[in-house]
């Protein structure tokens, strides 16, 4: 799989750093005055300084819990993210939504949990105990071309 390539508004350049180089384990890329090119786990992630975050706080629900409509994140192995759900437990890092197993025993079961960066973008992280899952649909959907579903 060829690494993905995201950017995304952040208004304090410092923090952001901070936060993913310290707290996420990300490295430095090229940087300059407005933006920060960020190693995520393999993937190319561009932080870029903006005066105001746009409003993207209406969002829907998911499993029961209000998930934010924009964010990111990683489909990760389940130790690793075990691994980094210890992590940022011990480095008392604040969820927007706790570590916890989102549909228990249906097709789509994961571990998730949901944090916010510095300048509040959030991001997901989950993992799948049975990989192939990943894409799995509900019995009975018709594909369509792409692969989504009716």
């Amino acid at each position: 799989m060829r690494p993905f390539h995201l950017a995304f508004p952040v208004i304090d350049l410092e923090a952001t750093e901070r936060f993913y180089v310290d707290t996420m384990g990300c490295t430095v890329g090229r940087r300059t005055d407005r933006s920060i090119n960020l190693n995520f786990y393999g993937h190319q992630i561009v932080a870029h300084l903006v005066d105001n975050m746009p409003d993207v706080t209406d969002g829907g629900r998911v499993d029961g819990r209000q998930v934010p409509p924009f964010h990111f994140g990683l489909v990760m192995e389940w130790k690793e993210w075990h691994a980094l759900r210890d992590h940022l437990i011990a480095s008392k890092t604040p969820f927007r939504l706790k570590p916890h197993v989102r549909y228990p025993g249906k097709i789509g079961e994961q571990a998730t949990m949901f944090l916010d960066d510095p300048s509040g973008n959030a991001l997901e992280f989950k993992s799948f105990q049975d990989e192939s899952r990943l894409f799995a649909t509900i019995e009975g959907q018709e594909r369509l071309p792409g692969g989504g579903v009716l």
